[in-house]
């Protein structure tokens, strides 16, 4: 499991973008560090697994990677405590957190911004619930099903696309994030259609939704060749939906790495499809993204919305 931008964002803020031990101020920028700016590390107190250092624990992964058992430090301390157990113990963590955390809001609470931490930290609620709704963390892996000649859905996935699309509308969008509300408002819109015009033909099936190949039906079908193509015109259009929510997607990733978190994804990179088997049982793997002009025009009126991904 991953540390989400929202525990990021309060870490950092509360933190006041220094090392917890030394106070040396950080960057999340790998390219703006410099002599005086080093780049700051997301350490955990009680181990991300448990074979790493201080890492037996009750505790679960997703309480783990929380902003609760995260410090912020340089490299050299990140370094120190993980190589001496013994003199950085889970307790001795805990205070030295504490403690800086005090002095931040003692000392420092006049330069921070706090309305901006609070627009960033509702900000990167948003991009958590793409990542565990969107299911960006095995993105090629389940669209690669709804890709298929035989094509699938998870039974649960349309419920999760219909709450993030919920979550979408309701957001409200500092002035500051335009791009990324457009951006977001998409992958939600496009996603959501998707699932949409898929459940049109479609049966539950164990734990998954299939599609449902109507024109077979019944043994004797007199409308067999209009019923195919209005068949195959239906598989187009949901192949077209997830090839364009894909775009989205990178674009969306892209926006959050610029605007919000540098490190989004930037270790796994960008999202691809696999679409296939393919007649002569190949496949074929694909990188998917908007243009600038396309992006310019996006998200769509609401009367245009059925043309786009033709």
């Amino acid at each position: 499991m991953a540390i989400k931008s929202k525990d990021l964002k309060i870490l950092w803020g509360r933190s006041g973008n220094r090392c917890a031990i030394c106070r040396i101020q950080l960057t999340q920028d790998a390219s703006a560090a410099a002599s005086t700016f080093s780049l700051g590390e997301q350490a955990h107190i009680v181990g991300d697994k448990d074979d790493a250092a201080r890492g037996k624990s009750p505790l679960n992964s997703e309480e783990r990677d929380s902003y609760h058992n995260l410090i912020l430090l340089c490299p050299n301390h990140h370094t120190e405590i993980d190589k001496n157990e013994a003199d950085w113990p889970v307790e001795r963590l805990h205070q030295a957190k504490s403690t800086h955390e005090l002095w931040v809001t003692e000392t420092l609470s006049e330069t921070i911004d706090h309305v901006k931490l609070a627009q960033q930290a509702a900000v990167s609620s948003i991009v958590d619930a793409a990542v565990d709704l969107c299911d960006l963390e095995t993105w090629q892996a389940w669209t690669s099903w709804t890709l298929s000649p035989n094509q699938r859905w998870s039974k649960g996935k349309p419920a999760e696309l219909f709450k993030f699309r919920q979550q979408v509308m309701a957001a409200i969008w500092p002035p500051d994030f335009e791009e990324l509300r457009r951006a977001t408002t998409t992958l939600s819109l496009l996603l959501h259609q998707a699932c949409e015009k898929f459940m049109e033909h479609s049966d539950i099936s164990g734990e998954h939704y299939r599609e449902d190949r109507f024109y077979q039906r019944p043994a004797y079908n007199p409308n067999y060749d209009s019923d195919v193509e209005e068949f195959e015109a239906w598989q187009e259009r949901c192949y077209a939906l997830i090839k364009d929510a894909t775009k989205a997607a990178n674009w969306f990733a892209d926006v959050v790495r610029r605007d919000v978190n540098p490190m989004f994804f930037a270790t796994k990179g960008k999202f691809l499809i696999t679409e296939g088997p393919f007649p002569d049982f190949s496949f074929r793997t694909r990188l998917l993204e908007y243009t600038e002009s396309e992006k310019s025009m996006l998200p769509l009126p609401r009367n245009k919305r059925q043309s786009v991904a033709q």
